[in-house]
């Protein structure tokens, strides 16, 4: 991911006069582009680069990177998916690591497997990361560098490793081998046509996999495993100057390789002709069509301030035709399911102008007509500058959050940010430059340029066309001569420019008159301040400082859908999601969003099983706006017949085909068997969007968010509470109060009360067993039932990826969760879910079984308790600095009568739970569970 991306996803100021930009020198396009000041860089004698920044967010937290200049694209063809295979064997010994000694001197420290330390491969790179290591102790920060060192040139690579980790890759296939990503690999096979890149699918070939000699992976390991294509990358909370003397002395003595290698890039060709292809799966469940223009990337070396000007173009016009494409979906019968369009860079040497839109199967070549002809539109009559103005507000705005948040970075999104670096030479600068380049580049930016680029994407050569689907008998899906017919035909057809239509008037034309506070009390539990309002509304507002520009809300109340009959049910579980499509007040969807560009703030609504109420969040000089809006969702939310019927007939083409989908087919039968085929059950089929009904959503949507006495509101961040009493008495304190009492239903919506087993089968491309197994029955719910009850998750989790992913080799991984519920009932769950081959599954079914008794036949590790235990303390300090977790503990409070722990109250507990209390528990409720078990497994096709 480069700039493009980057900016994509920052970015928060509202703009200032353009007159006021206009006077600030634009800086010189030929000019490089600095390193980010923040950080120390260099490079050692052999070649190693490192990037070592102080950073404070998490506190005492720091984020640790290897990133390998290597990927599946550096492979022979005896060695396709060894590169990612190698991935695999970094957690499988090194010189200082034996066996999986990374793992369990990690974990020991809290330091978990799969949320904190983790890999990926792709076609170009491969990135190992440990994250969130506590920085307290020194050992620990040293052990830390430790490893990335025995991964750049210290990998075991024993034989007996290898050939036990062949079993694990092949899981990993069978569980990704779905049909979208069949799809995906035939599309790329003519994107990349002529290419390397068309060779290559990373997870690679099984009969190497199985088959590959030893020294074929050492070789690669050798070959490309070196100082000069890696780069160590260390962020966090710890003295800078100390950890970069640590990285010079630790890796200066590793060899450069001699005669290396040439890290080649890969070129893809060009074609005059466009390459056209119709894919079909048996389990594909959407049809889509693409178009990508192909184009040369920028050279790494030509990565200066012109580059990063021509990014912002691309970006504000790819944000402008997306936008375009939204507005079309919220008319009448939506002409396809949805649309993206962007120009960015797809391989380090290939950039891509790519429209892509998921189609209706009534009207496959209407959907890519009506596509293609916005695409025509704007680049026949351009976009418009109220268009523009719009989009340079909405990404100066957020990478103006960004700027203020610039104390505040997550340490491994800066460290994703020298790795691209590293990886393409791509400018990483630092959010402070960004801000003053943007504002200062923006007035020049001109829609007559924006314009001219944008039409120099679309071009007659280079072309790739593609359209995926099911494979479908009652759809007739267009021929490739359909498509360059269509294509053409665009080209030809008659259009008219865009008309950027704008509601001007203010989101709420007149102040409502405020309701005063008439109670207020401290509840110092949560370091927090409750005001009531004469309404009946109760508002909690905590002060934090973990984040410079965030405040986060939550508003509930009791009820939600349990107040529901059945027939009533489909309704009201998407009412909230067809609410944020109609818009508010006087403006439909479209006109919202451009009345609220350049504003950081969201708010939605949501009716839950048992609640409902609103959530968001905004900046701090957003937070008026966000009360607005939360007044509009109770005093005037907007019902859009129109905006129904698009959004209504989107979903039935969405849904048309997800029956081909073999995961979603076993997902719907563990819905339904874990509710023992309660008629509540909603699954997200045809049938359920048919019986979608405006009046009802209307109605339900009316019921539940009405009466201001029985909500409660919670905003929680960099709020000032006297700055913000005011505004909240004059948009809160104004709706409107019936003084209902109304609480939740239980509708008797359980667990069976027997054992029940669904096995069945179904046909499916990729043969693989899919097993999940709930465990369940009562239980007093408390604290300490929670916590011990999500220990034996994780206990659980931990053996289950010993024995069945690295013992047997039978499973990618192994999902375990665990649930302790007050409302409706008092009950538990654990849920054990995992793919497998089919010849294994009994054997490992059975070991799921066996290693829930041995919990207290045989008893838990101590160590592996320890683990745990530092892992829950660990996380909880990480979670104590997060809007979000204070916003969840106070609802907790409310809806479930749930006390606060403090940080020594919690630490206590958690240490208080012995290897011995744990193995009671365990016994108490595992020795005789009721369960549930679905297993989906292949049907032999006929021949």
């Amino acid at each position: 991911m480069n700039l493009i991306g980057k900016i994509c996803l920052g970015s928060a100021l509202i703009l200032t006069s353009t007159s006021m930009l206009s006077a600030q020198k634009a800086p010189a396009l030929d000019g490089k582009i600095p390193m980010d000041p923040n950080v120390r860089t260099g490079k050692l004698a052999n070649g190693l680069t490192y990037y070592v920044r102080h950073n404070e967010e998490p506190k005492e937290r720091a984020s640790f990177y290897i990133v390998q200049n290597v990927g599946a694209i550096l492979e022979n063809d005896e060695q396709n998916g060894l590169a990612h295979f190698l991935e695999h064997m970094a957690f499988n010994g090194t010189k200082n690591f034996p066996g999986k000694g990374v793992l369990n001197y990690l974990e020991k420290y809290g330091v978990a497997f799969g949320r904190n330390i983790n890999a990926y491969t792709s076609t170009d790179e491969t990135v190992y990361n440990l994250s969130n290591v506590p920085t307290t102790n020194a050992n620990l920060l040293d052990s830390a560098l430790l490893v990335l060192h025995d991964w750049s040139n210290y990998l075991s690579l024993e034989g007996k490793e290898i050939n036990d980790e062949r079993g694990v890759i092949h899981e990993e296939w069978r569980t990704r081998r779905s049909g979208s990503s069949r799809v995906r690999l035939e599309k790329n096979k003519l994107i990349y046509k002529g290419s390397k890149y068309a060779e290559r699918d990373v997870i690679g070939d099984l009969e190497v996999i199985d088959n590959f000699d030893h020294k074929v992976i050492r070789d690669f390991y050798h070959d490309w495993y070196r100082t000069d294509l890696q780069a160590i990358v260390v962020v966090g909370d710890f003295d800078a100057t100390e950890i970069e003397a640590k990285i010079q002395k630790m890796f200066a003595h590793i060899p450069a390789v001699e005669n290396p290698k040439t890290r080649q890039y890969f070129e893809v060709p060009t074609n005059k002709e466009p390459i056209v292809g119709i894919i079909t799966d048996p389990e594909a469940s959407s049809i889509n069509f693409d178009i990508i223009y192909k184009h040369a990337a920028t050279p790494f070396a030509e990565k200066n301030m012109s580059y990063y000007r021509e990014l912002l173009i691309s970006d504000l016009h790819s944000s402008i035709l997306r936008n375009r494409y939204n507005e079309l979906l919220q008319k009448g019968n939506a002409p396809f399911i949805n649309g993206f369009a962007a120009y960015y860079n797809r391989e380090i040497k290939m950039n891509v102008f790519h429209n892509s839109v998921t189609l209706k199967e009534d009207n496959i070549l209407g959907g890519i007509e009506t596509m293609l002809g916005e695409t025509e539109r704007a680049k026949r009559f351009g976009v418009a500058a109220s268009e523009l103005e719009r989009a340079k507000k909405a990404m100066l705005s957020r990478m103006e959050k960004q700027y203020k948040e610039r104390n505040k970075q997550n340490n491994d999104r800066l460290a994703r940010e020298y790795q691209r670096n590293f990886l393409s030479n791509e400018p990483a600068p630092g959010v402070e430059f960004e801000f003053e380049a943007m504002k200062k580049l923006f007035p020049g930016i001109t829609a007559e340029e924006v314009n001219a680029i944008a039409k120099t994407w679309i071009t007659d050569e280079n072309v790739v066309i593609t359209l995926t689907a099911p494979e479908k008998e009652s759809v007739k899906l267009p021929t490739k001569e359909d498509l360059l017919a269509v294509v053409a035909k665009v080209k030809q057809m008659k259009l008219e420019p865009y008309v950027d239509k704008v509601i001007t008037e203010p989101l709420i034309a007149e102040i409502p008159k405020a309701g005063k506070v008439v109670e207020e009390t401290e509840m110092n539990e949560y370091g927090a301040t409750k005001w009531t309002l004469a309404n009946g509304i109760k508002v909690i507002v905590k002060t934090t400082d973990f984040m410079e520009n965030q405040i986060v809300f939550q508003a509930f109340s009791k009820g939600g859908k349990s107040l529901y009959n059945t027939n009533e049910l489909a309704s009201a579980e998407l009412t909230s999601g067809f609410i944020s499509n109609f818009g508010l007040g006087n403006f439909d969807q479209t006109s919202l969003k451009k009345l609220l560009t350049g504003k950081e703030v969201r708010v939605t609504s949501y009716i839950g099983e048992l609640t409902e109420g609103l959530s968001g969040n905004s900046s701090i000089q957003d937070f008026e706006t966000l009360l607005k809006l939360a007044h509009l969702y109770f005093e005037k939310p907007r019902f859009d017949k129109e905006a129904f019927d698009a959004l209504k007939g989107r979903y039935m083409a969405f849904v048309a085909n997800m029956g081909t989908d073999v995961n979603k087919a076993f997902r719907d039968s563990v819905s339904m068997t874990i509710t023992d085929h309660n008629p509540r059950t909603i699954l997200f089929t045809t049938d359920m969007i048919k019986s979608l009904d405006f009046e009802t959503m209307k109605r339900v949507y009316n019921e539940r968010l009405v009466d201001a006495s029985d909500f409660t509101f919670i905003f929680v961040g960099n709020i000032d509470a006297a700055k913000a009493r005011p505004m909240i008495e004059t948009y809160l304190g104004s709706i409107k109060d019936i003084d209902r009492k109304e609480s939740w239903k239980d509708n008797g919506v359980n667990f069976p009360k027997k054992d029940t087993y669904n096995h069945f089968t179904r046909e499916m491309e990729t043969p693989k067993t899919s097993i999940r197994i709930d465990l369940h029955g009562d239980i007093k719910y408390s604290t300490d039932n929670s916590i011990m009850m999500d220990m034996i998750s994780k206990l659980l989790s931990k053996r289950y990826l010993d024995v069945i992913r690295e013992e047997e080799g039978g499973s990618y991984g192994v999902g375990v969760w665990a649930n302790v519920e007050k409302l409706p009932r008092e009950e538990y769950n654990i849920s054990i879910q995992f793919d497998t081959d089919p010849a294994k599954a009994d054997k490992l079914k059975a070991i799921v079984y066996d290693e829930i008794q041995s919990l207290f036949t045989k008893g838990i590790k101590e160590d592996d308790l320890n683990e745990v235990k530092k892992n829950f303390i660990k996380e909880r300090q990480e979670n104590l600095r997060k809007n979000t977790y204070w916003v969840n503990a106070i609802n907790a409070h409310y809806i479930y009568n749930k006390d606060m722990l403090t940080p020594e109250a919690y630490d206590k507990l958690i240490n208080s739970i012995s290897k011995e209390k744990l193995e009671k528990f365990a016994k108490k409720y595992f020795a005789k569970p009721t369960k549930t078990e679905v297993v989906m497994s292949p049907k032999e096709k006929e021949i």
